[in-house]
């Protein structure tokens, strides 16, 4: 469900190595606060993949977190 999600929201087309680095925690930063906390972690993966209102949700709050990494919006 949340690539679908992504894919609608064109979020895959705009996921670099740096962002996809940054969420997975694999910074070479190391005072990033992704590194000890990847955001990954805070999602449900198993629900990701079920709860189509769920990866919507997720899917918003990821767009917004792309804009906030790319200086869109903040």
């Amino acid at each position: 469900m949340i690539l679908l999600t992504l894919w609608r929201r064109g979020l895959l087309g705009r996921i670099d190595r740096e962002k996809l680095v940054h969420f997975l925690g694999f910074s070479e930063d190391a005072l990033a606060l992704s590194r000890q906390y990847p955001m990954w972690r805070i999602l449900g993966v198993v629900r990701l993949l079920v709860d189509p209102r769920y990866a919507r949700a997720v899917g918003r709050w990821l767009e917004y977190r792309m804009n906030l990494f790319d200086g869109a919006e903040g």
